[in-house]
Order: C-alpha cells, then structure tokens, then sequence
C-alpha cells in the first residue's frame, strides 16, 4: 500500500476505454503532463462505483483545466471494463488487473459482494514525477468521497494561463 509521497512503481496493465479498445499501457508513459489521478474501484457494473466513475466523466473538462489525466484501477478483467466503459460513455480508460499483479503493491484490497481481492474504493493523486501527492481510502464500499477532495487535491499542479 503507497502512501504520500511514496513513489508509484511503474507498471504495465491493459487499459480498457469504451470504444472497445483495450491495450497494456505503461502507467510511466501517463506521468509528465500534469497530475494522474487513479480512481479505484471495487466492482464495475455496481451502483457506487458507476456513480464514481460517471462523476469522473462529467468533471472532464474541468479534470482537462486542471491538467490531470484520469485513469480508472480495478481487480475486473479487461472485457469487462471496457464494456462498463463503454455502457456510461467514459473518457477516461480503466486500468484492468485481473490477476492482482499491481493492485496488491499499490493499494489496499476487500471482499465485496462475497469477491474477494477487491479494490477499496478511494483515489491516488499521482504528481507528474510518479510520487503519491495526495489520497483517499475508503473503508466502506458503499462509500464515496466525491470530487472535491480530488479538485482540492490538484489545485496544487494548476497553473494559472493568462
């Protein structure tokens, strides 16, 4: 489990995005640009974790203002995030680990809904150096923090254009 200002291994998962597409993408290759946030969730298809992720896809341009990159973490199979992806019309792609490969060094683990090995709902803001600037757990799968703590916790990295 990271904590702030624990540096993210670099890793590499299939990341599935709605229209289908599901390719490995090193997560080294999402850092330098601004910050990441990683949104974890336990089960896709479920109720909170479609309301989180949905909420993500409505913040889009104010999560592009910012200058985050947003990617989705969670224990289902590839298919299956490409397919909740693409059933709420997501921008953002969702990082697959169903072998727990990653999920297990970076992130605490539940049983949800009789699943075992599932990620807690939460996010990881990642700076654009891969260090761990900020994050939220949560220790009930029914809850979630919503996008305030997220946009408070990039205002750091926004820099203002005039």
């Amino acid at each position: 489990m990271l904590n702030v200002g624990d540096t993210v291994p670099d890793f590499e998962l299939p990341l599935a995005f709605a229209d289908g597409k599901k390719e490995k993408v090193q997560f080294k290759t999402l850092l330098g640009k601004g910050p990441v946030v990683i949104a974890f969730y336990p089960l896709a298809f479920t109720g909170v974790c479609t309301t989180e992720n949905c909420q993500l896809r409505d913040a889009q341009a104010h999560l592009d203002h910012l200058q985050a990159t947003v990617v989705g973490f969670s224990a289902d199979t590839p298919h299956s995030n490409a397919a909740f992806a693409h059933a709420n019309r997501m921008w953002h792609g969702l990082y697959s680990d169903a072998n727990h490969e990653v999920l297990d060094k970076i992130w605490q683990t539940m049983t949800v809904g009789g699943v075992a090995r599932r990620a807690k709902r939460g996010w990881m803001v990642v700076d654009p150096h891969g260090k761990v600037a900020a994050k939220w757990v949560s220790e009930d799968p029914a809850v979630w923090s919503g996008l305030e703590p997220i946009q408070k916790a990039l205002e750091p990295f926004h820099t203002h254009k005039h």
